[in-house]
């Protein structure tokens, strides 16, 4: 007897209630809490079996078609991602080289290792920051000629002043991030190192300008090339370098905080009576002293520097006059072979025109952040001179295409490195196409520029730099590139048009694309 419900006499004493199976329609008693699909014991049976063979079949055809995955070329990533290459098996002596530098406080000596083996582990332990006092002597010897050590924050002044003792035959040295140095220490190097011909000290911001000038005393006409950034470097110091390192062949000066237009004019010919008295008081010191060639009490005149061939002074943090730049291009341009101003923004179209003029043996020219150069001036000094291997003119935001067709056309077949980051106010695609020898010129009427000359381009250019330039797309690298053969390195930060498809080819890399990230 069935009551209301769903119930019969049966089911209301055990509990539950009747429903209708979902599959084969027969009324079957459900206790307990209600499942999804209502099904009776034998059609719950049946769909068991069913599914475990269908799991059964799917795992045998999936034995069945599995393959080996695809090796994978693994890549590694710096900066940010914005660099990749593929990361090659280090070769034992590396792996060696890795296992010194991890536990350096356990060796004595490195015993007889290769020059590059030695500078590889010299930056290995530079960048670890374990480079100090005390492991600063496994770089040392009586016989070394060179030093280099790239990390110099943990040597106290002693430890630097030790290296004139350990290293009695050095001439040349290079010291970075050296900021516990001091005027003693520097004085000590001077003093202790007689063969001494060749320095780059990177951040003595605690040596004073009297103490570089007593450096310059002592080191005198030995000295061939000297390097100095981010330090205080001011009128005494150039003062002294300029007359008594007579020999010097290369000067580099960057981010010099005291550093001004005095001291550039003391390049060129002295012509007012200040200037001269200055200049003339050094010179007596100098007689003195008696060093150099001339008797003790002869007093020369002014006399440029004239075996300087490299003359690198860059970002200064003091505004710079452009006529004093002109003096010196006019006293000294016809015998550089590098120049580098980049950061003097008071730099005009007159500095251009003497350079043309004077600087007859150019080969590598650095103008970045000189803004107030216009492209016309740009083309007619690229039209004159030729043979460039090296030119950075970013942020010179007024060079225009016929500029870098200009100089493509001259220096084309010579140029190596170029620098045209962020030139994006007047630079076209057609300025860009021209490092592949294509020169467009525009036409009359607004219509479009047309290609009114072809040239083998810049067959020989390793490193382009053209990040913040909007008008690189890949179109435009597809024929660059497939023009400069030896393009190794395309800087493109900022270039939101090159994408993951721009053109590709071993030992070519891309630095700052945007679709690389990590």
């Amino acid at each position: 007897m069935t009551v209301r419900g769903g119930l019969n006499r049966s089911s209301a004493r055990k509990g539950g209630r009747m429903h209708d199976c979902d599959m084969c329609g027969k009324r079957f008693l459900v206790r307990g809490e209600m499942p999804d699909q209502l099904l009776c014991a034998a059609c719950r049976r049946s769909k068991d079996k069913a599914s475990a063979a269908d799991a059964a079949s799917v795992a045998r055809r999936a034995r069945t078609v599995q393959k080996k995955p695809a090796a994978r070329h693994k890549m590694r990533k710096t900066e940010g991602g914005l660099l990749e290459f593929e990361a090659e098996l280090p070769t034992l002596q590396n792996l060696c080289v890795r296992a010194i530098a991890r536990h350096l406080d356990q060796v004595d000596s490195l015993g007889e290792v290769s020059g590059p083996s030695l500078d590889r582990l010299n930056r290995i332990i530079s960048k670890l920051r374990v480079l100090d006092a005390q492991t600063m002597r496994l770089f040392m010897g009586a016989d070394r000629t060179s030093v280099t050590l790239y990390d110099c924050t943990r040597i106290d002044a002693a430890g630097l002043r030790r290296i004139s003792d350990e290293c009695p035959m050095l001439e040349r040295l290079d010291l970075q991030f050296c900021g516990r140095m001091d005027g003693a220490s520097l004085l000590a190097l001077a003093q202790g190192l007689p063969k001494l011909q060749h320095v780059r000290l990177d951040g003595a911001f605690l040596v004073r300008d009297t103490e570089w000038a007593a450096f310059f005393r002592e080191a005198g006409g030995r000295l061939r090339s000297f390097s100095a950034a981010f330090a205080g470097f001011g009128p005494q110091a150039m003062r002294a370098l300029v007359t008594h390192c007579v020999n010097i062949e290369s000067l580099r000066l960057a981010e010099c905080s005291d550093f001004d237009d005095d001291c550039l004019a003391m390049l060129a010919v002295p012509i007012t009576e200040y200037e001269e008295a200055e200049q003339e008081a050094e010179r007596k010191l100098r007689a003195e002293t008696g060093k150099g060639k001339h008797a003790v009490g002869t007093v020369l005149s002014w006399q440029p520097l004239a075996q300087l061939r490299v003359l690198e002074l860059q970002r200064p943090h003091k505004p710079m006059v452009c006529t004093t730049a002109r003096r010196v291009v006019r006293a000294l341009g016809a015998q550089l072979r590098v120049l580098d101003m980049s950061g003097f923004r008071d730099l005009d179209d007159g500095f251009m025109g003497d350079m043309g003029d004077h600087a007859t043996s150019l080969q590598e020219l650095a103008l970045a952040s000189c803004d107030s150069i216009t492209g016309d001036a740009m083309a007619a000094f690229f039209a004159r001179r030729n043979g460039f291997t090296r030119v950075d003119l970013g942020r010179c935001y007024m060079l225009t295409d016929n500029a870098v067709q200009e100089l493509v056309r001259h220096s084309g077949a010579t140029l190596r490195h170029l620098s045209l980051n962020s030139v994006d106010d007047s630079l076209t695609q057609n300025g860009l196409l021209a490092l592949a020898g294509q020169m467009f010129e525009q036409c009359v009427g607004g219509k479009e520029p047309r290609l009114a000359e072809q040239t083998l381009g810049c067959v020989g250019l390793e490193v382009l730099d053209v990040s913040w330039v909007r008008s690189t797309t890949d179109n435009v690298l597809e024929t660059v590139v497939s023009q400069c053969k030896r393009l190794a390195s395309i800087s493109v930060y900022g270039c939101g048009s090159v994408s993951a498809f721009a053109p590709v080819r071993p030992g070519l890399k891309y630095v700052g694309r945007e679709c690389d990230t990590l």
